[in-house]
């Protein structure tokens, strides 16, 4: 008997299951599926159309594709093209939700999931393949050499650093060490920037409460490039030294208020800061330029934070494959970073009287560039042709 029921109770569950299979709702039953959507994607005449989809011109799309398929391991499967698997990462980029994601590209949870990480990790092996650091010999960047201003004053510059903040989705226990400055959850991002708008280098992974000194020291020891009688600039943050060039301290940095009104600089130090802030501003720029290109930089999605810091440089390099290989600068380039700079350069980090006599020299390096510059405007002015 006690067989039978087990029988039984075996035979109801079967039925009740069988039920719920004939019975179930079909989530993702679009007749526009996923390849379908590619497809019609690939195939428009419309460029503004291609390029909201796909943040990228059609030969851009197809090259980074290629280039991922030949040296990042991405493959075509079964159902899901590599193309269509790129795509929907850069989907994910542009801020939408995986909900979102699994309605327009008629994909499970899982399968979004599953081809998220797969094309972010492809990309995150091509890293060294982008990048492009400066190295020992580079001639001076047009950027500087073509301009009097500039040249030769900063000749021996090889890009300009800063930080950056992208917020974070991280437990409410850690939101101490996350919250920055301005009282919101991020992830502190170092910056180096070529002067043709790429990045040669990032940092990722710090909260946001670390100084962006700290986070300089340590990408000092993780590939950050170094070279003899180089530098970077940098804001009063950092600190001068032998690498990172400085505003000078407590001198109007950023003068554009001042010409508005007609009014020049004043002495050798507002002058240096003021073309000093000029060229570092590339840096600022192309944070802008990539927040702009990829939402979810501004509003990030709750994945587990250590997938948030590879989402992050995954923008980073798909900006620069695209800023490297795209033959023209599409609608992210307009405007600036919506960082707003002091005017007033705050105190160094570092203390005069820590930095014994090798920072009294770096101080007068500065003053030297400073004085060199002032010289050539006042000629320039004395010849009405301000510089």
């Amino acid at each position: 008997m006690p067989d039978i029921d087990i029988l039984v109770l075996v035979a109801v569950v079967l039925a009740a299951v069988n039920a719920f299979r004939g019975n179930r709702i079909v989530q993702h039953n679009s007749l526009l599926t996923g390849d379908l959507y590619f497809k019609e994607i690939m195939a428009t005449q419309n460029v503004n159309r291609f390029s909201q989809v796909a943040l990228m011109d059609l030969e851009t799309f197809t090259s980074v594709r290629q280039f991922l398929m030949e040296y990042g391991g991405l493959k075509n499967s079964m159902y899901i093209c590599a193309g269509q698997k790129l795509m929907i990462l850069i989907y994910v980029l542009r801020g939408h939700t995986n909900r979102e994601t699994m309605e327009r590209w008629q994909h499970s949870g899982a399968t979004v999931s599953a081809i998220v990480h797969e094309v972010s990790s492809s990309l995150l092996s091509c890293r060294d393949r982008i990048y492009k650091p400066a190295k020992e010999g580079d001639p001076t960047p047009t950027q500087i050499s073509n301009f009097a201003k500039f040249s030769p004053f900063f000749d021996n510059c090889i890009g300009a650093l800063d930080g950056t903040h992208i917020p974070a989705v991280v437990p409410f226990a850690d939101h101490v060490r996350f919250r920055n400055r301005k009282k919101f959850v991020s992830q502190n991002v170092l910056g180096v920037a070529n002067f043709d708008l790429t990045f040669s280098y990032a940092l990722f992974g710090w909260e946001g409460s670390a100084h962006d000194a700290r986070v300089y020291d340590d990408a000092k020891q993780n590939g950050l490039a170094l070279i003899p009688n180089k530098f970077y600039l940098g804001d009063g943050g950092y600190g001068l030294s032998e690498n990172v060039l400085t505003p000078f301290r407590a001198v109007r940095y950023h003068l554009l208020e001042f010409e508005m009104h007609g009014l020049g600089p004043a002495n050798a130090k507002e002058l240096f800061n003021l073309r000093h802030s000029s060229l570092r501003n590339v840096v600022e720029r192309i944070f802008g330029v990539v927040k702009r290109r990829f939402p979810i930089l501004v509003k990030m999605s709750p994945y587990d934070y250590p997938f948030q810091v590879e989402i992050v440089e995954c923008c980073f390099l798909l900006h620069d494959y695209v800023r490297l290989n795209q033959l023209y600068e599409d609608e992210f380039y307009d405007g600036e970073d919506g960082n707003v700079p002091n005017n007033i350069v705050e105190e160094d980090l570092h203390d005069d009287n820590e930095m014994g006599g090798n920072y009294n020299a770096l101080k007068q390096w500065r003053i030297d560039i400073a004085n060199a510059m002032w010289e050539q405007y006042q000629i320039a002015l004395a010849q009405q042709h301000i510089i």
